[in-house]
C-alpha cells in the first residue's frame, strides 16, 4: 500500500507545473541570429534565409525548445509586431497561441526544433503573400524588410492574478534583410570549384562497402550558402563510360538534406547509382561540384574539383589502338600527369595539359625539380605547373598577362614546345637540323616551327602520316571546323616517351662548341650555359668579338625572331629577363636590358617590329665578370 501511494504522489508532482519563479541563472542566453537573408522564391514567393549560432543549435541539442519570431514591415512603413516581451506574462496558450489568436497569418513564430537545419545551422522559411497580410508581392514597386529573433518561453505565476501561463526571454533582432524596390540579388552569377577532393572505400557496420569524400570549400561559397541553399553534388562515371552530368537521365550523387557540405558518403545500391561496388574489376571516377537554383528556374554551377580515381588502374577513358602501349609504358614510367589522368586520350591537348605534361617529362628525366616563375606575369591562371614551363623557357603566354590555359594547341606548336622542354633537359645537346628531308606538306609549317619539326622527325620523336605528311595545323575553314591538325593527348603523351627513351641518345649528341642554327653561324667556343636559353628560341644571324665599356672582351650575338609571333617573342624575353638579377627594364617595342646573368655580365637590345611577319630582332653582348 505504501509503495503506491508513493507512486501517486510521484506521478502529481509530474503533472503539476514545474517551474513556479524561473531563477534568472537557469534561462538560456539568446545570442543574436547569425544572418538573415531574403530572395525571390519564383512563384510569387520569397524564402526567408536563417541561419543560427552554434549556441543556439546546442540548445535544440539538449532538448530546449526555441522559438523564431519574424517580424516584416513594407517600405517606410512601422514593424508589423515589434512586441515588447519584458514583464508580461502570456496565457496559457503561450507565444504561439498568443499570435494565432490576434492574427489569421502564419510563419510569425514557431518552434526551431521542428525544422531541419543543414550543416551550416541553415533553414529555409517560404514566405507567400497572406503571410504578409497581401494578394501579391510586387517587387518592382515596392521593399519588404524582414528580421527575426530568438524565443524562449517558460511557466511562470501572474503575482497579480496568481494564474499559470509563460514568460518570454527575447534574443536582439537580426540584420534586417530587404528585397524589392532598388534591391541587388543576393544570389550569386558564379561559384568557386570545391578543392583537395580526396576519396577512400570504407566498409559499412554490415560489411557493406561504400565511398566517403571530403574536399574544402571556398569562403566565397560559404557566404553564398548563407543567401542561397547551395548544394554540394558529386559527379561520377564508372571506367570508360560518360559522366554523369553528360548522359541524360542519370543524376550526380548529392548528401540529400545537408545542402552544402564538406564530406559526402556514396552507397550506389541505396541510392539509385550503378548498383554494387566492385574495386577489382571496376575503376571509379569522381569529380565534386557546387550548384544552385535561381528563382527563374536556371542552375548556377561551379566548375570541378579534381577527379578522385578509386579501383583498378585505368588511367584513361578512351584510346587508339595505336597508343595503348606507349601509353601503358607513360603510366608505368610516372609521364602522365594528374590533369590527364582519367581523361579520354584521344580528345586534343590543352595548353594547360600540355605543360602540365612537358613539366613531368622534364622533372623525371632531368632529376631536377623547377620551380614557378615568381612573381606570376599571368592573370587567368595559378596552376603551379604553368608557371614552371614558363620558367623552363617551354611555354610563353599568349599575350603579356595572358596564358590561356583552355586553348588547344595543333601539332607543329606541340613539337616546337616539345623541342623547348628537351632543350631545357639537355641544354648542351647537338640540335642541328642540316640535311634533314622536308615533309611534303613543308610549305604548311610556320617558319618558327621548322627546326623543332624536323629536329622531332631527326630522332625519331615525331613521324608523319602514311604519306609521310607532319600536318601542323588546318590551313582551310573546313579543316580547321574538322580540328585537323590538333595535337591529341595520346599524341602528346606518346611524344614524351619518345622523347624520355632518346633522353640519353640526346645527351651524348650535345657538343657545345659547334651548336648550331639553320644559319650555320656558330655559338663562340666556350659559350657559357648560364646563357643558353637566351638564344635557342631564335636564329643565330651574325657572332662578333667585341670590347664592352671599360675594356672588357666578349661576344655580341645578333638573334633573329622573324616569323614568330610578337607576344611569344616578348614574353620569352620577359622571362630571361625577370629572372636575371637586377632588372632595369620591361620588354616592350623596344627594351634595353644590362645586368648579371649567371656569371656573366649580359646586354640585351631587344625590337619588336608590329608587321604582317612579326619581325623581331636581339642583340646579345655579355663578357665574363
Amino acid at each position: 500500500m505504501l509503495k503506491k501511494m508513493i507512486v501517486l504522489l510521484l506521478c502529481l508532482i509530474l503533472i503539476m507545473p514545474t517551474v513556479v519563479q524561473a531563477e534568472e541563472g537557469d534561462m538560456p542566453v539568446l545570442e543574436k541570429p547569425a544572418s538573415l537573408t531574403v530572395r525571390d522564391g519564383g512563384n510569387n514567393d520569397l524564402l526567408l534565409r536563417l541561419t543560427q549560432p552554434n549556441s543556439i543549435m546546442e540548445y535544440m541539442e539538449s532538448d530546449v525548445s526555441i522559438l523564431y519570431e519574424l517580424d516584416f514591415k513594407i517600405n517606410d512603413g512601422p514593424w508589423k509586431f515589434d512586441k515588447n516581451w519584458a514583464g508580461i506574462t502570456v496565457p496559457e496558450e503561450g507565444v504561439i497561441g498568443y499570435y494565432e489568436s490576434i492574427y489569421d497569418i502564419m510563419n510569425v513564430t514557431g518552434y526551431l526544433n521542428n525544422i531541419g537545419h543543414d550543416e551550416r545551422n541553415a533553414i529555409d522559411i517560404p514566405i507567400f503573400p497572406p503571410n504578409l497580410e497581401l494578394n501579391t508581392f510586387d517587387l518592382q514597386s515596392n521593399s519588404y524588410a524582414f528580421r527575426y529573433r530568438y524565443l524562449y518561453e517558460y511557466e511562470a505565476q501572474d503575482p497579480a492574478t496568481e494564474e499559470w501561463g509563460y514568460k518570454v526571454i527575447a534574443s536582439p533582432y537580426s540584420e534586417t534583410a530587404t528585397i524589392g524596390k532598388a534591391q541587388g540579388s543576393a544570389i550569386p552569377d558564379s561559384l568557386e570549384a570545391p578543392s583537395k577532393l580526396t576519396g577512400e572505400l570504407k566498409t559499412g557496420d554490415q560489411g557493406r562497402p561504400y565511398f566517403h569524400f571530403k574536399f574544402v570549400i571556398p569562403q566565397s561559397v560559404e557566404d553564398a550558402n548563407k543567401a542561397t541553399a547551395i548544394f554540394t553534388k558529386l559527379d561520377w562515371k564508372i571506367g570508360n563510360g560518360n559522366w554523369a552530368t553528360e548522359l541524360a537521365g542519370v543524376a550526380p550523387f548529392e548528401k540529400a538534406g545537408d545542402m552544402l557540405s564538406d564530406d559526402v558518403d556514396v552507397d550506389p545500391i541505396d541510392e539509385g547509382g550503378w548498383g554494387e561496388i566492385d574495386i577489382k574489376e571496376n575503376t571509379y571516377y569522381f569529380r565534386a561540384f557546387f550548384e544552385l537554383k535561381k528563382p527563374d528556374g536556371s542552375f548556377v554551377k561551379s566548375l570541378f574539383s579534381n577527379v578522385v580515381e578509386i579501383g583498378t588502374a585505368a588511367f584513361y577513358s578512351g584510346a587508339s589502338n595505336w597508343a595503348k602501349s606507349e601509353l601503358q609504358k607513360a603510366n608505368d614510367l610516372g609521364l602522365i600527369p594528374a590533369i590527364l589522368k582519367g581523361a579520354d586520350m584521344t580528345k586534343p591537348i590543352t595548353r594547360e595539359e600540355f605543360c602540365e605534361l612537358a613539366v613531368l617529362l622534364y622533372e623525371k628525366v632531368s632529376g631536377k625539380k623547377s620551380k614557378p616563375v615568381s612573381p606570376n606575369p599571368f592573370t587567368d591562371t595559378t596552376n603551379p605547373q604553368i608557371l614552371k614551363a614558363y620558367d623552363l623557357g617551354i611555354t610563353t603566354g599568349t599575350s603579356k598577362i595572358t596564358f590561356s590555359p583552355k586553348v588547344l594547341i595543333n601539332r607543329e606548336q606541340c613539337a616546337a614546345m616539345l623541342f623547348r622542354a628537351i632543350k631545357a633537359i639537355q641544354p648542351q645537346g647537338g640540335y642541328s637540323v642540316a640535311g634533314v628531308k622536308d615533309f611534303p606538306d613543308q610549305k604548311h609549317i610556320s617558319s618558327w616551327a621548322v627546326e623543332a619539326t624536323k629536329y622531332m622527325s631527326k630522332t625519331g620523336i615525331i613521324a608523319g602520316d602514311a604519306k609521310g605528311n607532319f600536318m601542323p595545323k588546318a590551313t582551310t575553314p573546313a579543316q580547321e571546323a574538322a580540328g585537323y591538325g590538333m595535337a591529341t593527348r595520346e599524341q602528346a603523351i606518346a611524344l614524351s616517351v619518345r622523347t624520355h627513351d632518346k633522353a640519353p641518345e640526346i645527351k651524348a649528341s650535345g657538343n657545345n662548341s659547334s651548336a648550331t642554327k639553320d644559319t650555320g653561324a656558330k655559338l663562340p667556343d666556350g659559350f657559357p650555359t648560364d646563357l643558353i636559353s637566351i638564344y635557342e628560341d631564335g636564329k643565330i644571324a651574325s657572332v662578333e668579338e667585341k670590347t664592352f665599356t671599360g675594356g672588357h672582351k666578349g661576344y655580341l650575338i645578333t638573334i633573329d625572331h622573324t616569323g614568330q609571333k610578337d607576344s611569344e617573342v616578348n614574353g620569352f624575353y620577359y622571362s630571361v629577363m625577370s629572372n636575371a638579377e637586377d632588372l632595369d627594364s620591361m620588354i616592350g617595342m623596344h627594351s634595353y636590358y644590362y645586368g648579371k646573368k649567371g656569371g656573366y655580365w649580359v646586354e640585351i637590345d631587344f625590337y619588336q617590329e608590329l608587321s604582317d611577319e612579326y619581325k623581331g630582332h636581339a642583340k646579345i653582348g655579355y663578357y665574363k665578370m
